[in-house]
């Protein structure tokens, strides 16, 4: 299941041309919109692939942060927030609440994580996401260079400690979409571990529909059911 930020039917109907079962289709906070999320849903069904809803959240403070998760939790099934920010970084790792850390490295020298952190993702199960996206955008090879080492410093952490991680397209257009195949291969190249490579491809399929669960009228918790007689 492919993250992105693809809204139009030509996208949608070629993220199933090239072999994806499911979307997350993910809008940013400051531009959220229910209605494009109703239309994108039905451009899904027309197509055959399973939409899910995202926001990726962009916050200056810690507890605008908190605040912003407040306001969506029950709005979307999956979110996201944009990292770089050290402060930013570990508060979302340390939310329930919270799915994806997302470019936890944007804008920084370093990868964004270090032991601590993916401690605090691995006991709030809040996944690291690699941004396939913000690698294409880079133009100068020295950074191309850094962010690869970032994405392997930050996969080494989150294997060692068990914290999950998800690989995205980011997607904006469907001149960026990429099939999982391909994903899948560069995901192989960063881990050297097949298995491993798996189980990240997997992951966002498991993050949208553990939160579609608990967004049904008669789930209290997770395992936790109202059941009519």
């Amino acid at each position: 299941m492919d993250i992105n930020h693809i809204f139009q039917e030509e996208g949608i109907r070629l993220l199933k041309e090239l072999g994806w079962y499911g979307s997350i289709v993910v809008q940013y906070s400051e531009n959220f919109d229910k209605k494009i999320f109703e239309e994108v849903k039905e451009y899904g069904e027309r197509e055959g692939l399973k939409i899910y809803t995202g926001v990726k959240i962009r916050a200056q403070s810690p507890k605008e942060l908190v605040r912003y998760v407040k306001k969506f939790r029950n709005k979307v099934d999956v979110i996201l927030v944009e990292g770089g920010d050290l402060k930013i970084n570990r508060q979302a790792l340390e939310l329930h609440d919270v799915d994806i850390l997302s470019t936890p490295e944007l804008n920084r020298r370093d990868s964004g994580l270090d032991h601590v952190l993916a401690r605090l993702g691995s006991t709030h199960r809040v996944a690291i996401e690699l941004n396939f996206k913000q690698l294409l955008i880079k133009k100068n090879p020295y950074e191309r260079a850094r962010l690869l080492w970032a994405f392997r410093r930050n996969m080494r952490l989150a294997k060692k400690f068990d914290t999950p991680v998800v690989l995205s397209s980011g997607a904006e257009s469907i001149y960026d979409i990429k099939s999982p195949y391909d994903l899948r291969s560069f995901l192989n190249t960063l881990t050297e571990d097949p298995v491993y490579s798996k189980t990240v491809m997997e992951f966002p399929y498991k993050i949208a529909e553990y939160r579609s669960y608990l967004r049904r009228d008669n789930v209290i918790r997770y395992g936790v059911e109202v059941v009519e007689k």
